[in-house]
């Protein structure tokens, strides 16, 4: 198997900038995304820096992450606060570790708090608000719903509590605050693995996209940067696009439907893993194992083992694990009274079998 660094950690501040954004480093920002409540301690080692192309710890260079400056007050430990989207996708269980790792180094006290209902924006500002009453020094967080949370990051700038915002850009554009965002370039990542794609398509065969939640700004920008990719090639077709909501169950069955409705179906490029399992399962069902290219995004373990059967095509390692060291790392610089730059880039890899 492969890992092949891309050029996803490239920051284009202007592409992340959210109109009306207020960042506490001065900037514009833009976007996130998390099971039951539960507190962690002890650091967690990522399995994938193992990787002989992936780096330990994410670069340090300004603007990108890596600065992390870990000295906390003399007598004090801070207590900070992650809040995922969910801790069932595999994606969220590689933040929370490499969160846990960054709090084991900077030697804080880390709180790792998710809603009881997968992505229940309802639920993450009730956390964030149980948060703030016992009296963190700051949040980290991966929103379910970019304007959703919104009154939850309101009630953060009330109370004086940093936000660092992860993965999903938060809808600032009506005054809230947040210190900064770290995310990977979604749009780039689906750049590399639509090339990687259409190159194992020969250029040519109609395609299925398989969409994430809808509105999410994750979605939003994954999709663009396949369907711009794919658009340069005449003889690359894009026959249906629909959302499966991020979810495995769902894109088993809406690949079943759309398999039906488009027989001759050459690739499905899948907005994440789960959902790129889930079309895995329904081409198994259809009898077309072996005939469809399928793609995906994260790198989670089962999507890694069928890329290495050759089930899979590819899936991309948007480094989760490094989203959550640098969101904490982040959280400590900020609150030893370092100053962040507006926006943060985690690298990202394309991992195939060859």
């Amino acid at each position: 198997m492969r890992k092949m660094r891309k050029w996803a950690a490239l920051w284009v501040a202007a592409a992340l900038v959210l109109g009306g954004c207020s960042s506490g480093a001065g900037g514009e920002a833009k976007t996130a995304e998390t099971p039951a409540a539960s507190q962690t301690a002890a650091a967690a080692e990522s399995k994938e820096t193992a990787a002989s192309q992936a780096p330990e710890t994410p670069a340090a260079e300004s603007g990108q992450a890596g600065e992390t400056g870990a000295a906390v007050k003399a007598n004090e430990k801070y207590k900070i606060t992650l809040v995922v989207k969910n801790l069932t996708n595999p994606m969220w269980i590689a933040v929370q570790e490499g969160a846990e790792k960054a709090a084991a180094e900077a030697g804080v006290d880390l709180t790792v708090l998710a809603p009881a209902t997968a992505d229940s924006n309802e639920e993450q500002i009730s956390l964030i608000e149980q948060s703030i009453a016992k009296g963190t020094d700051a949040l980290v967080v991966i929103p379910a719903d970019s304007v959703g949370i919104v009154p939850a990051v309101e009630a953060a700038n009330s109370a004086g509590i940093p936000l660092i915002d992860v993965n999903t850009k938060i809808d600032t554009s009506g005054g809230c605050k947040i210190e900064t965002f770290i995310a990977v370039e979604n749009y780039t990542a689906a750049v590399s693995v639509a090339e990687k794609l259409v190159e194992m398509l020969d250029q040519k065969g109609d395609v299925i996209i398989l969409e994430g939640k809808a509105g999410a700004q994750s979605s939003v920008d994954i999709v663009a940067g396949a369907n711009d990719t794919f658009a340069k090639y005449p003889d690359v077709n894009v026959v249906a696009s629909q959302t499966a909501s991020w979810n495995r169950t769902e894109a088993y069955n809406v690949t079943l439907n759309l398999l039906e409705a488009n027989p001759g179906v050459a690739a499905i490029f899948a907005a994440n893993d789960e959902m790129a399992m889930g079309a895995l399962e329904a081409v198994s069902q259809a009898g077309k194992s072996g005939q469809i290219l399928i793609t995906g995004l994260d790198a989670n373990e089962d999507a890694k083992a069928a890329v290495d059967a050759g089930t899979l095509a590819i899936t991309c390692d948007k480094n989760g694990n490094g989203q959550g060291y640098e969101g904490v790392m982040k959280a400590v610089m900020l609150l030893n009274g370092e100053t962040l730059e507006p926006n943060y880039v985690v690298d990202t890899y394309l991992y195939t079998k060859d």
